[in-house]
């Protein structure tokens, strides 16, 4: 014979609105790390491409559609712009 135990009879209301709480600003914590994450991907991407004469919106969106990393190594690889007047 199965026993079936009801949350209500383990938990109070007060146990669930805190559980319910602590799970919804877990929730929020995780959005805002991944929030930062894309915010300094895309930081990072522009400063290299800036720092280096090319044109950062353009490699920001490179940066969208490839590889952070990967976009990050071709800027390394490619280096300063040499047409531009400084």
């Amino acid at each position: 014979m199965m026993n079936i135990v009801l949350l209500s009879d383990l938990f109070t209301s007060e146990d669930l609105q805190l559980i319910g709480g602590m799970i919804g600003l877990y929730i929020l914590v995780a959005i805002l790390a991944l929030l930062y994450a894309f915010f300094v991907r895309v930081y990072i991407a522009y400063r290299m491409a800036k720092n280096r004469h090319r044109d950062p919106l353009g490699w920001v969106l490179l940066s969208f559609f490839f590889s952070p990393l990967l976009t990050w190594i071709i800027l390394l690889i490619v280096g300063d712009d040499k047409t531009t007047n400084n």
